[in-house]
């Protein structure tokens, strides 16, 4: 990474890492828990977003397992308590692989700041067995709420769906 991607906030390598939503399907909030040296940081992000992190990291994981597998297995996170040093809405996250570390790379820029700044708010490693781990909880975590219409692919409210693609006949959530 050039100087040009130095973070604000540098946790290094993670000591924790999880994922979360918050409120009742149709309304929740997703963020990723980090704990790093001492200190812990809730990034905020839509729920794509997370899904995306986490589609990567498993595509990642199942070309590294082939190619060069590792014993690492997944690694469940620790208490990440609050407060939080750092709690933020990420605009945009870029996600990493270090080859000659084996380490994975996680940064997000904060929405707040990001016109300002054109370096990271935040930055974090992780080792397999955390993106292990976190891959398959992003996985619950985005499933967890409404189901989505096979058809439309839109999300299904629980009363049933107007579907766009079945001329607004209604289906049911499930």
């Amino acid at each position: 990474m050039s100087a040009m991607d130095t973070p604000e906030h540098d946790y290094g390598r993670a000591v924790s890492i999880d994922a979360e939503a918050i409120g009742r399907p149709g309304q929740r909030r997703f963020r990723l828990l980090v704990r790093g040296d001492g200190r812990s940081a809730c990034l905020w992000m839509e729920k794509q977003q997370l899904g995306a992190i986490g589609e990567w990291m498993t595509e990642v994981l199942e070309r590294l397992d082939k190619d060069r597998p590792t014993p690492e297995p997944p690694e469940p996170p620790g208490d990440i308590l609050e407060p939080f040093e750092l709690d933020f809405r990420a605009s945009q996250i870029g996600l990493g692989y270090a080859e000659d570390a084996n380490l994975f790379a996680i940064q997000a820029f904060d929405s707040d700041l990001a016109i300002e700044r054109e370096s990271p708010s935040f930055r974090c490693f992780l080792n397999r067995g955390q993106c292990r781990f976190l891959s398959r909880k992003i996985a619950e975590v985005v499933a967890g709420g409404r189901p989505i219409c096979p058809l439309c692919e839109l999300p299904m409210e629980p009363e049933g769906h107007v579907c766009p693609k079945s001329n607004g006949h209604h289906l049911g959530a499930g």
